[in-house]
């Protein structure tokens, strides 16, 4: 039963709705952008309900911190892009984009709901989750129908049950017969190759048109950084003669127009770098080999510093939002 005391927003209720208001206005902007040069009907369906859904969850945001007297975040706005620059990235990056995303909300959604206790703040972010499900199920299945979609590798599997050893089950070929992947090493691999096939797309474009020269070398470095894990994680597959999953559209146009911010550039950056390291996390747990926990610990250590940078970037620029922070007593009482 619903308690009728409007209980003040706890920490990790105001962290997650700050962050929710941050990460959908970003993603308003560009959203924004490629409905004004999507060809596909289709996809532009898709586009539009994702711009809906933000928008609605940026009204519920607002009203509830004006309830508890917080400050509005600033996030992002019109002035981040140039809804008349021309096509940066093609229609099945637009799908690929929006897959990313609905695996990021169903990730971060279902964390701060975990952490919520107030009715109304589980009630909202129980039905973020359920609508980042539903955008994710939509997207693939356009992605289905446009014959695109990025599949996980088929194999063939043992057909008996068995028992492994330690040095099995640890094995790399140090120390004796590297074993074959197991089903969960190869979903952890194939996540982590899609993840970083999006984002290097991503990056791609961003550092054609970015307006700084610093920003701009600091994004073809991600880009580097991306397609130097691809060729990694594919090489995991090649060994084994697996078939690696890849795509046949580049996802990027040749266009240098600017298009968005280097503000709003940089921090979707290193945010999609942060959900690489969630995802590395995630890999490191499931896989057993020792080469494979090689390469997800110094993927993870690469993707901090990578990331340590480009914040020091925002400071510097001041383009980084302060998030909610304690206040100290002792400033109180200075004031």
């Amino acid at each position: 039963m619903q308690s009728k005391v409007n209980t003040n927003l706890v920490s990790a209720e105001v962290a997650g709705l700050w962050s929710t208001y941050t990460v959908d206005s970003l993603g308003i902007c560009m959203l924004k952008h490629f409905l004004n040069r999507v060809e596909d009907d289709d996809v532009s369906c898709v586009l539009e309900k994702a711009v809906n859904t933000c928008s609605e969850h940026l009204q519920v945001i607002k009203d509830k911190f004006k309830q508890d007297g917080i400050t509005i975040p600033k996030g992002f706005t019109e002035e981040d892009v140039n809804l008349r620059a021309p096509r940066l990235f093609t229609d099945s990056f637009y799908l690929f984009y929006l897959l990313s995303m609905a695996h990021f909300g169903m990730n971060e959604y279902s964390l701060i709901l975990s952490h919520s206790s107030r009715r109304d703040i589980r009630d909202f972010f129980s039905n973020c989750h359920s609508e980042s499900i539903e955008l994710f199920n939509l997207t693939v299945d356009t992605l289905e129908q446009k014959g695109i979609y990025m599949r996980a590798p088929r194999v063939e599997f043992s057909k008996e049950a068995d028992f492994i050893d330690k040095q099995g089950v640890f094995s790399a070929g140090w120390f004796g017969k590297k074993r074959g992947l197991m089903a969960r090493e190869i979903t952890a691999i194939f996540a982590s190759l899609r993840q970083n096939i999006i984002g290097g797309a991503m990056i791609t474009g961003f550092a054609q048109v970015a307006q700084s020269e610093k920003v701009r070398d600091y994004l073809f470095r991600g880009r580097d950084i991306a397609w130097n894990k691809v060729e990694k994680l594919n090489s995991f597959f090649i060994d084994e003669k697996i078939p690696a999953p890849s795509t046949s559209d580049s996802f990027v146009t040749d266009s240098t127009f600017p298009t968005f911010s280097d503000k709003l550039m940089l921090n979707m950056t290193i945010m999609m770098f942060g959900a690489g390291i969630q995802q590395d996390g995630i890999g490191s747990a499931n896989v057993m080999r020792h080469d494979l926990h090689s390469y997800y610990s110094s993927s993870v250590l690469e993707t901090v510093r990578y990331e340590e940078d480009g914040l020091d970037i925002l400071f510097k620029n001041k383009w980084f939002e302060q998030p909610p922070i304690v206040v100290e007593a002792r400033n109180l009482v200075k004031s």
